[in-house]
């Protein structure tokens, strides 16, 4: 069996048929890890996240899933957006908006019940379901979001800098949030931010892409700290630097 759920061969991206956003990009992320997409606004992370969500098509080159070229999205690609506000329904309360993907699905309601529970409970939010959007904090919105894509059993959790608009004090609470449901469920996770130390704070691997157009990955790094990590570590804040230094070159050309 493959151990890599997620295997990306020679892909290219181009809008306009002429310059290219993502330029032959390879990559394999195996099944269970927290993979870490990392470079600066506008250098086509999110443009290669939305292609592994499927809610782009590639110019060239392969995306496989388990085995599976990926056409369309899917309900093992949950997807957690930045901007909660227009991911989750306002009209509707936090228990409904979680139980909507099942309830397309037409997973009984007894079954939805228990689902939604676990859920809710995985990300914290007991005792807030019948609440709506607008009563709830930025970080209690992402958290609606987590676990509105952890209700369909996703393979993947795919994280589109999920906690970019946050406080600092917020951020660093939900990132560890994050990495409990990760330890806790062993989903593999693909996260995108241009926050060097948040990379560092949250990733297995780290792929550092290089500046549009004709992006590409300079390089993958493995983290090889334990969690409950420390930003301020000497080891940790090398590692910061050792990254930093990759933009630095690639950005004075």
């Amino acid at each position: 069996m493959d151990e890599n759920i997620i295997r990306i061969e020679g892909l290219s991206k181009s809008y306009d048929g002429v310059n290219s956003v993502l330029d032959n990009i390879s990559l394999n992320i195996k099944d269970g890890e927290f993979h870490i997409f990392l470079g600066w606004s506008g250098c086509g992370k999110s443009t290669l996240l939305n292609i592994i969500a499927g809610f782009v098509k590639k110019t060239a080159g392969h995306v496989f899933v388990d085995g599976e070229e990926v056409e369309k999205p899917g309900f093992e690609r949950g997807v957690v957006f930045q901007n909660a506000d227009s991911a989750i329904f306002p009209w509707i309360t936090v228990w409904k908006n979680i139980e909507y993907g099942l309830k397309i699905r037409h997973v009984p309601g007894t079954e939805r019940a228990k689902i939604v529970r676990r859920c809710t409970t995985l990300v914290g939010l007991d005792g807030h379901e019948n609440k709506y959007p607008h009563e709830l904090s930025g970080g209690m919105k992402q958290r609606v979001q987590i676990a509105r894509s952890m209700a369909n059993n996703p393979k993947i959790l795919i994280m589109d800098e999920p906690f970019g608009a946050l406080d600092a004090q917020t951020r660093r609470l939900m990132q560890n949030e994050l990495i409990k449901i990760w330890q806790e469920t062993r989903k593999t996770i693909i996260f995108v931010t241009h926050d060097i130390q948040e990379a560092v704070y949250l990733g297995q691997k780290i792929s550092i892409m290089s500046r549009a157009p004709n992006a590409r990955i300079m390089k993958t790094l493995d983290v090889p700290f334990p969690y409950n990590r420390k930003t301020s570590d000497p080891t940790t804040a090398a590692l910061v630097q050792t990254i930093q230094g990759y933009f630095d070159i690639e950005y004075s050309i």
